[in-house]
């Protein structure tokens, strides 16, 4: 035996006193380190695994650790591997740093006079061959890639690429708009060499259009290299030398989509120079209005004062963000007229003096496991759905098959559980007809990110006219952030998008996220929407903040004997708007037959008292398949909600006195 440091190394062929065990797989002998000690001999505390190679001293006493020597000879052969493969990968970086380009063959570019197919190309678009050749603007004859021309010789129009007076590449245009670029070469901007001493740029989406506004008098004009589909990090090696001295760039790019997007991507790239913008619009007396789609269209159709109307004209691109008074006037005129919106209330008595559920709004809820999160949303929901016609997207992966969650939606609708003992088919058809129309499944996939759930609950806003969305639970999000972020930001960037949605498309999103994990001290904690776990934006976001827990209700019965019943207790922790609602805590009771929460009638304040309402198993919706028209908001008063409590009716909203404890 032999010490390698923390692993002492056994030859289990020549270890003294070992025995195998029956099955083959272990051999056990005198540890080397405790063996000698009094009291150890004759003791076989070493054991070796002679399957993986390693194994430790029983004794407990000295920690000894073994290998193998055969594992110990794989071990350090695996780990010269790897030091070998880091120093290949190492070696491939390295010679990665260094980028090599090749060389522009110039061999069969033309640079002199133009022939006459290329001048009367040149001059159809309204430039002269003066200004093309001023600009490096050569020909040459190359071998067609497009359909029908195929492999035939066809005259192209060369743009050189130049940087510190070297051609760095070319881009080939045919007079029949067919493109090609030098393969291997460097990517730059066009004429990057114009931006040297000049205060102000032009920038363009093609070459043709730098040339039309060279033929207009600017000079100091540079194109981006391949169109709308640059990358514009081009540009990046050139800011420290050529853009130094620059102070505005004027970006005079296309009017169609696609230019649109470049434009977009270019305002924000270059946010520390003054940017402007050039919309191709001409205006005139005698013609109205002339729009074009880049600067050589302008040239062509509106001549050179045109376009310099237009260039005159660039504007400061239009600043996202501000919102005035004038945007906002019909809703502001709405409160002025009928006061602020007080939400939707869902009839489940107790709970609608403490929430009201308004479109645009992000509630989040939270909850110890057990507490009824998941269930107490989708009363809410679905009572929406029934009450208000809103249609629902439902993210929920853990409540999966989805059809057992939809037979939990028909048992809530019906009143009775989703089954051929209990419910009849015409009610479980007539509920599954509605089911289809009102609450669609997000399915979950292995690229949950908050983008993708939201690209498709926006398709189904859009499409379907779904009011709210249930995001069920949060951690089945994928958080994707960038390297060194922390989590707490990512979550917070998440969070912070689910409000946008909210807000931008006008729906109620609404939340279930977990608590962090608690130190279980035997009694439960009463947690707060602090302790969801990874943000404080859960509460800093939320419009309204909801946290369940359960415990007991307890009240006297008639025959005044004390009865008691589990609840789920729903505290508001958070209330951005009195109108929504306020702070406060009230019990709702589950009903296992069709898991509808019913609210509980306070009984007593000098002991603080609930008895739960009676259930029942009212259908909410008619025989013919349409919505029942049950008058939910029947009964304004508490007095009229108890008078009804032997009846078989559903809850109401009551007006609740000062008195309340909450």
């Amino acid at each position: 035996m032999a010490d390698n440091g923390k692993w002492t190394v056994v030859n289990p062929a020549t270890v003294k006193g070992a025995k195998k065990s029956q099955d083959g797989k272990y051999l056990r002998f005198a540890c080397p380190l405790c063996g000698s000690k009094q009291g150890h001999e004759r003791r076989r505390d070493g054991c070796l695994n002679l399957e993986t190679g390693y194994g430790h001293c029983f004794s407990g006493s000295c920690g000894a650790l073994f290998v193998s020597e055969e594992r110990q000879r794989r071990n350090d052969e695996q780990r010269e591997q790897q030091r070998a493969e880091w120093r290949q990968q190492h070696a491939r970086q390295a010679k990665k740093a260094t980028v090599y380009y090749d060389q522009v063959d110039m061999s069969r570019i033309s640079t002199g006079d133009y022939p006459m197919a290329v001048t009367s190309y040149l001059k159809q678009r309204g430039i002269s061959p003066e200004t093309a050749h001023d600009a490096h603007v050569c020909y040459t004859t190359r071998k067609s890639q497009a359909k029908g021309t195929e492999g035939q010789d066809v005259l192209f129009l060369a743009f050189l690429f130049i940087e510190e007076g070297e051609v760095r590449n070319v881009q080939y245009k045919s007079l029949r708009k067919e493109f090609q670029f030098e393969a291997g070469c460097k990517v730059i901007p066009w004429n990057i060499t114009a931006a040297l001493g000049a205060e102000t740029v032009i920038v363009t989406e093609g070459m043709m259009d730098a040339l039309a506004l060279m033929e207009c008098g600017y000079p100091n004009v540079i194109s981006v290299p391949n169109g709308a589909g640059t990358d514009l990090s081009v540009f990046d090696e050139f800011i420290d030398f050529e853009l130094k001295g620059v102070k505005t760039l004027i970006f005079a790019g296309d009017m169609d989509k696609a230019g649109i997007k470049l434009r977009e991507q270019f305002i924000r790239k270059f946010q520390q120079f003054d940017v402007r913008i050039v919309e191709w619009v001409f205006h005139s007396e005698a013609d109205g209005d002339m729009l074009c789609k880049d600067a050589n269209d302008m040239l062509i159709k509106g001549g050179q004062d045109a376009v310099r109307w237009c260039m005159e004209h660039s504007q400061e691109p239009p600043m996202d963000g501000i919102l005035r008074l004038s945007d906002c006037e019909a809703l502001l005129d709405e409160y002025y007229h009928n006061g602020l919106p007080e939400g939707k209330t869902v009839n489940i008595y107790g709970i609608d003096h403490l929430m009201h559920f308004e479109l645009g709004r992000f509630i989040p809820f939270t909850g110890l496991p057990g507490s009824g999160k998941s269930t107490f949303v989708d009363n809410i929901m679905v009572r929406l759905c029934c009450q208000y016609g809103w249609r629902a997207a439902v993210f929920s992966p853990e409540k999966w098959p989805q059809a057992r969650h939809y037979s939990e939606y028909i048992a809530l609708i019906t009143g009775k559980r989703a089954f051929k003992s209990s419910l009849q088919k015409p009610g479980y058809e007539r509920a599954k007809r509605y089911l289809e129309d009102r609450i669609i499944h997000i399915e979950s996939t292995h690229r949950n990110t908050i983008w993708n759930i939201l690209r498709r609950a926006r398709w189904l806003v859009t499409h379907y006219g779904v009011r709210q969305v249930v995001i069920d639970p949060f951690n089945y999000i994928l958080l994707e952030g960038q390297r060194g972020e922390i989590e707490s930001t990512v979550i917070s960037r998440v969070v912070q998008q689910c409000v946008d949605f909210a807000h931008e498309m006008n729906v109620l999103v609404m939340l279930v996220a977990h608590p962090k994990k608690l130190s279980n001290d035997g009694s439960q904690k009463r947690i707060t929407l602090a302790d969801i776990y990874g943000s404080m934006a859960f509460y800093n976001q939320a419009d309204i903040g909801v946290v369940l827990y359960s415990d007991t209700v307890t009240w006297t019965a008639p025959n005044r004997t004390m009865q008691h019943m589990r609840a789920t207790w729903v505290d508001v922790q958070k209330m951005r708007w009195k109108e929504l609602g306020q702070l406060g805590r009230r019990p709702v009771v589950l009903c296992p037959q069709n898991n509808r929460f019913y609210g509980c009638r306070e009984v007593s304040q000098n002991p603080l008292m609930y008895e739960p309402l009676p259930f029942d198993d009212i259908d909410w919706l008619s025989g013919d398949g349409e919505q029942t028209e049950i008058d939910w908001n029947a009964g304004d008063s508490e007095q009229s909600e108890i008078d009804r409590l032997s009846g078989n009716v559903e809850q109401s909203s009551a007006e609740w006195h000062d008195g309340d404890p909450f």
